[in-house]
């Protein structure tokens, strides 16, 4: 070391000697009474008149090593100690910033996966209470049924029988009076039972059966959603279409709310709203809903599920209501595909479809084809259903018009009068579906001679007409009109051709033989009227529209060549 510290002296640098003092004494050999083996400074630094070195110093209770080592930085890079410590505090400071900035980063990670397992853990909690909720509802759902057929025993019936109705009617009071403390429970009951008097075509019951728990506190949003969407459903059979679009709407907003993984019950809605939205003049918002039901239930289904077959059913309603009958008749083909494919030719909905082809058939003047098809329609839902069903009235109704077309009033009327009475034991008489069967009965009646039964018929079907904003609304008027140029009262028949000929010609567009009919029935009410030459020249001039479409045999051809004659 001694002879290191002379040639560094010797090349003149001394000044990059620098000491570094971990144990023993300096100068202890150069004090007087000092013990040279405590000296821990080489005698080297001291010749040539050296003066004492100034050395950084680590021995207890001295410099600590970081002072220390800064001290040995600062005279190796030439700076002063205070600045080289300055900057060991900043590069610290720094350290300790990103040191803090990991700690807070893993902090926030830690709590934000405490988080997620607490979530979790709430969510499997919740989905444990639903599933037990679920368990509980299927349990007292199987005992609730089981006490409804307590009264099929011998010692209690006493052989005699028990109907679906009585039984369903028992199960209606005791939810009435019990469920008290389950009241999912007995939303849930209820909701079923509706939906069976529903399938039974008692839609007035369904409608107060899941009506009557709607308030109840204390269920939850799933149960209420599908309490809105099987009332909707009642609704839409019952052609309060303004009602199933609001309750559609709610169950809709219920299932978006609670985020409710209910693909099923939401296509129910979905195709409820649709179809109301269809009668009440909205079709392409229509369409657009039965179209997501449609792709939901194809996902989650497949092609050959009765569910979609009932979409495609819907489709083709909104098609034929919207005058798209092309498009109206391959949506009702595919649903009676699956139809006949899953459910087998004798299911009641197969009649269904048949009754809509035949429909089709109909609007596009193959009155063979319809009252075949209605007929084969008619026969499967009197087997199936009952005399007594809603769907019996319809097909009775459709039979009935077919009737009328080739003027078999007589073999008509009777069919007519059971669909009105029919339909009026479950609707009330303001319904949608009412509108076609007073009109056609009232046809019917005139046919047979019966005017002033025919226009209290056609009175009813207008108001109706006009509460359900009706497609049949200005038909009906030019009836009227008809009735009243006959009857004497032809001031009264122009007033009623003037007020149906702007809807006639706004609703039925592609229709252009309703306008003429309109003005030959206005023309007729003019001659009658003493405007004899005025009558005849609007009369002439539509006549041949008219003849375009119907032949002298039909109902509307029948009616031009006595109008004609009768001028």
């Amino acid at each position: 070391m001694n002879e290191e510290i002379r040639a560094f002296r010797a090349l003149g640098r001394s000044e990059r000697i620098h000491c570094l003092i971990v144990a023993g004494e300096p100068n202890a050999s150069r004090k007087p009474g000092g013990d040279a083996a405590l000296e821990c400074l080489p005698p080297a630094l001291f010749e040539s008149g050296g003066g004492e070195p100034l050395a950084c110093d680590i021995r207890p209770g001295q410099d600590d090593r970081t002072s220390a080592k800064l001290k040995l930085l600062a005279a190796l890079l030439g700076v002063s100690f205070d600045e080289l410590r300055q900057r060991e505090q900043a590069h610290r400071q720094r350290q300790l910033a990103v040191i803090a900035a990991a700690s807070l980063a893993g902090f926030l990670g830690m709590a934000g996966l405490a988080g997620f397992a607490l979530v979790s853990r709430a969510e499997a909690v919740r989905q444990r209470d639903i599933a037990r909720q679920k368990t509980l509802t299927a349990e007292r759902t199987v005992t609730f049924v089981k006490s409804l057929f307590t009264v099929s025993d011998p010692s209690e019936a006493r052989g005699q029988t028990i109907t679906a109705r009585e039984i369903l009617d028992r199960g209606a009071r005791e939810l009435d009076q019990s469920l008290a403390g389950e009241p999912t429970v007995k939303a849930e009951l209820s909701t079923t039972l509706g939906e069976v008097y529903g399938g039974l075509g008692l839609l007035r019951q369904s409608k107060a059966l899941i009506g009557s728990t709607l308030n109840l506190p204390g269920v939850d949003a799933a149960t209420r959603a599908r309490q809105y969407a099987a009332l909707s459903e009642a609704q839409w059979r019952d052609d309060d279409f303004t009602g199933a679009l609001a309750s559609g709407n709610r169950a809709l907003a219920l299932l978006s709310a609670t985020g409710a993984a209910a693909p099923g019950l939401e296509s129910r809605a979905r195709l409820a709203v649709g179809d109301a939205q269809s009668r009440l003049g909205d079709t392409e918002a229509a369409r657009r809903n039965v179209r997501m039901a449609l792709a939901a239930d194809l996902k989650s289904l497949g092609p050959n599920d009765p569910q979609v077959a009932l979409d495609y059913e819907v489709l083709g309603d909104i098609a034929y209501y919207a005058g798209d009958l092309a498009e109206a008749r391959r949506d009702i083909a595919y649903s009676l595909a699956i139809r006949t494919k899953v459910q087998g030719t004798s299911h009641p909905l197969v009649a269904d479809d048949l009754n809509t082809l035949a429909s089709i058939a109909y609007a596009q003047h193959d009155n063979v084809a319809a009252e075949r098809d209605f007929r084969r329609a008619l026969a499967s839902y009197e087997a199936v259903l009952g005399p007594d069903h809603p769907l019996v009235a319809g097909a009775l109704n459709n039979v009935g018009r077919t009737l009328i077309e080739r003027q078999a009033f007589a073999e008509a009327a009777p069919l007519l009068r059971r669909a009105v009475a029919i339909n009026l034991a479950q609707k009330a008489d303001t319904a949608d579906a009412m509108v076609f069967e007073y009109a056609n009965l009232g046809i019917a009646e005139r046919g047979l001679g019966h005017a002033p039964a025919a226009d209290a018929l056609f009175a009813k079907a207008e108001v109706a007409a006009r509460l359900n904003k009706h497609r049949n609304l200005a038909p009906i008027l030019v009836e009227r009109a008809e009735i009243a140029c006959d009857g004497g009262d032809p001031g009264r028949g122009l007033r009623l051709t003037q007020a149906a000929r702007p809807i006639m010609a706004a609703t039925y567009k592609k229709d252009a033989w309703r306008v003429a009919w309109t003005d030959v029935v206005r023309g007729h009410c003019l001659a009658r009227a003493g405007q004899r030459a005025a009558g005849e020249a609007l009369i002439a001039a539509n006549a041949p529209i008219v003849r375009s479409r119907w032949s002298a045999n039909t109902l509307y051809g029948a009616r031009l060549a006595r109008i004609v004659a009768g001028t």
